[in-house]
């Protein structure tokens, strides 16, 4: 009978100390990398924390394990004393279960590839399409500024209207992405990322238009409280 008791209770301990995984996995590799640590980071009122870090030293296979409520973006972040904390962070949109992250030490963000999220997935896809509006604009300015120091006032004007059209074009297919994904997670986040500047009108529609279920969602209230403190200063 002792032995049953003193077997039940290394047993408890063993239970209490084993640790419990989150409701998300994030498994990777960074080819290339000798030495450093990743850390795998989130946005919390308005602050970056990390959420769980790993030391390097020869194998850069990783696993990360954490719970999240919701899908939202997190970030892997590499340290490897290179002095140049730029294009060391990815940015990804995760969700409950099983998600992958490979990557490679010299075109870190570049070379990434992410399975696992359908989020992440429409996230990609959207800011492919958004960096051919982009690039279409910075060329444009490009050959404002040229225009400008030829004085050529006439193509200044002509490169001015291209640009104004090609923004209303980026702002009507964000309206029409916002309402055909009115349902998903990822559409108040790329809201409040490509168009926090836009007119708070076209912000309002765009909330308005959501699921319940996507208002209440983390960046459906971001998106909210966005809308609220630009109707505050325009009243001002």
């Amino acid at each position: 009978m002792k032995k049953l008791i003193v077997l039940l209770t290394v047993l408890g301990f063993i239970a209490c100390g084993k640790e419990t995984k989150g409701n998300l996995t994030i498994t990777g590799n960074i080819d290339g990398l000798k030495e450093g640590t990743i850390f795998l980071q989130k946005v919390q009122d308005t602050t970056l924390i990390t959420l769980d870090s790993l030391l390097v030293n020869g194998d850069a296979h990783f696993t990360f394990s954490t719970t999240i409520e919701e899908p939202e973006v997190l970030y892997l972040y590499l340290s490897k004393k290179d002095f140049n904390e730029l294009n060391d962070r990815i940015d990804f949109f995760a969700e409950p279960g099983e998600m992958t992250i490979n990557t490679t030490l010299r075109r870190f963000v570049n070379d990434v590839q992410i399975t696992g999220s359908k989020n992440h997935t429409e996230l990609i896809a959207f800011k492919e399409f958004m960096t051919k509006y982009n690039t279409k604009e910075l060329m444009l300015l490009r050959d404002g500024m040229n225009a400008q120091k030829e004085e050529d006032t006439k193509k200044v004007a002509e490169i001015n209207d291209k640009i104004a059209n090609y923004s209303k074009s980026r702002m009507r297919y964000i309206l029409n992405y916002a309402f055909t994904n009115n349902d998903k997670e990822i559409t108040p986040y790329v809201v409040t990322t490509e168009t926090y500047d836009a007119n708070v009108r076209f912000l309002d529609t765009i909330y308005g238009q959501l699921t319940p279920r996507i208002m209440e969602s983390k960046y459906g209230k971001e998106l909210k409280e966005l809308i609220e403190k630009r109707k505050l200063e325009e009243a001002k």
